[in-house]
């Protein structure tokens, strides 16, 4: 009797077991912060070196989480190309590292480290790639150390010593997991360094290794492959000071704009945030303190804040926000032209807290001393008494429609990196806070209220067709007329005539039955009159 029991218990439990294992391998795994996902039983881990320029195998790189340990005993925990041994590699036929599953996983966190110092890896090209349809495409990806360029979500992690990726941590992370069978880590040489055709040691990729890292508490480790939860980070934040909101775990900063490979590229997403708690940037292992466009890079003429270019912040929850500062851009270019916007959302729909063209928010004003702006000399401060709440920022800049954006940049402001330091300048960038505006111990913080005057912005998007958005800014009720004139000075449409309450306001034109051509809208709103210009192209 008890014999039959055991057996039938024992029955249960092996398919339990196999059920649970079933599910787990089709990728219906639950986030779990104890489960590396390259280290499960379908997990399959590969590696391109040959074996005889090979140090270590591909799974010595692996961390486990359960056991807060490696995965595996090794002597130098790395996997890459042996000491002084070469390999001449293109992003077509890289170096790689994979895991591979039978079936989808959910990933949301990946962590890996660098290489050797004193080697040629500033001529490294890398990506993190994803397998979708049977094919692999790129996640993240960049050159020299672990500078993302445009990617979403990526990190700097703990770069401890120079822009290589000697103890460099690359941190992805995204809110949403992405659903795949396959991660693999590439290494290839600079496409700048084989435009000659020619293969050379500089072409190269030498003594080029992963090198998994346990650099302390708090840091990542590598490498981890996890599906993690986010949404129990702390939603109602406190008053504090001391925290940057970008910089807590759960933030995930971001960009979204047109692509470069390797010329002159200007950082990352997180290297423009600054540490309150260090009261420096919070990664002063970058070169110049700015993310964006390169300098003479031509963006063209993207339309409206969707289109452009869009540095964001984002959490799992939502934060109380009542104070965000950033740095301006590179002087003698089109940025005086160039509109811009501060929006968080708010219940899935994009609001405006400020907008602006170029460095002047507020025409001819004199006593503001952070403008807010986009143009060299911006020192850019939104802040309100009372917070909004929300799950996410951005700042985005676009084109006027008939100067291009060009070589745009956001800056840090306030610290010390490799070839800048603006440590004694009292204004800090980037900051994302829930402060007391006025305490004098916060950084950043001063005793002035923001003004609001008239104003009138350029329509977006420009050139249109049929539809466009205007906007204006009134700092008392009063009655507004904002009227289309065509080029001979004849009014053709009457958009608004009528009081209009305080505040910031957009209105849509539609120009269906007009035909193409250069227009002007002109609000007036008691003694003041501006107008603008906009393009019609059917």
């Amino acid at each position: 009797m008890h014999r039959n029991i055991t057996i039938r218990l024992i029955a249960v439990a092996l398919c339990i077991s196999f059920f649970y294992l079933k599910g787990y391998a089709q990728g219906d795994n639950s986030p779990d912060p104890l489960v590396n996902l390259a280290l499960i039983n379908d997990a399959i881990i590969t590696g391109s070196v040959p074996n005889d320029q090979a140090r270590g195998i591909p799974e010595d790189i692996l961390w486990n989480p359960a056991t807060n340990d490696w995965a595996t005993s090794s002597t130098y925990h790395e996997y890459g190309l042996a000491y002084n041994s070469t390999a001449y590699k293109t992003k077509e036929d890289p170096l790689w590292w994979q895991v591979v599953w039978q079936t989808a996983k959910n990933i949301n966190y990946i962590t890996c480290t660098g290489s050797y110092p004193n080697q040629p890896q500033p001529t490294t090209g890398w990506a993190v790639q994803i397998m979708v349809n049977e094919e692999w495409q790129d996640l993240a990806k960049a050159h020299n150390g672990w500078n993302a360029d445009t990617l979403r979500g990526t990190g700097a992690g703990i770069p401890t010593q120079t822009n290589w990726l000697w103890d460099g941590q690359l941190v992805w992370k995204g809110l949403k997991p992405v659903v795949t069978k396959g991660i693999r880590f590439t290494a290839y040489a600079n496409t700048d360094s084989l435009s000659d055709g020619r293969e050379n040691f500089a072409d190269s990729l030498w003594s080029f290794a992963w090198t998994g890292r346990d650099l302390g508490a708090g840091t990542p480790k590598s490498v981890l492959i996890q599906y993690l939860d986010f949404s129990g980070a702390e939603a109602d934040n406190e008053l504090d000071p001391m925290i940057n909101l970008a910089l807590l775990h759960e933030a995930v900063v971001s960009a979204d704009f047109q692509e470069w490979d390797f010329t002159n590229e200007r950082g990352q997403p997180a290297d423009i945030l600054y540490d309150p708690v260090k009261d420096d940037y919070h990664n002063k292992n970058n070169s110049w303190g700015e993310f964006g466009y390169p300098y003479g890079y031509f963006v063209g003429y993207p339309q409206g804040p969707d289109s452009g270019f869009m540095y964001m912040v984002e959490w799992p929850v939502p934060k109380k926000i009542n104070y965000i500062s950033w740095g301006g851009c590179y002087a003698g270019t089109p940025q005086p032209d160039t509109p811009w916007a501060l929006q968080y959302l708010d219940c899935e729909v994009w609001k405006t807290l400020i907008n602006g063209i170029g460095g002047s928010f507020i025409e001819g004003d004199t006593n503001w001393p952070y403008t807010p702006g986009v143009d060299a000399d911006a020192q850019s401060i939104w802040m309100t008494e009372d917070p909004i709440t929300t799950k996410s920022i951005r700042l985005c800049a676009w084109s006027d429609g008939f100067t291009p954006l060009y070589s745009f940049i956001i800056r840090c402001r306030g610290g010390a990196c490799i070839n800048v330091d603006d440590s004694e300048n009292p204004f800090k960038a980037v900051l994302v806070r829930y402060a007391e505006i006025n305490d004098p111990t916060a950084i950043g913080s001063h005793d002035l209220v923001q003004p609001v005057e008239f104003a009138l912005y350029q329509n977006y998007p420009n050139p249109f067709n049929p539809k466009t958005t205007i906007q204006f800014t009134l700092p008392k009720k009063c009655h507004v007329t904002l009227k289309v004139f065509d080029i001979l000075g004849r009014c053709v449409s009457t958009i608004i005539d009528e009081q209009i309450n305080t505040g910031h306001h957009e209105v849509q034109f539609n120009a269906a039955g007009m035909v193409s051509g250069i227009y002007f809208y002109q609000i007036q709103m008691g003694e003041y009159r501006k107008t603008k210009k906009m393009l019609l192209s059917k």
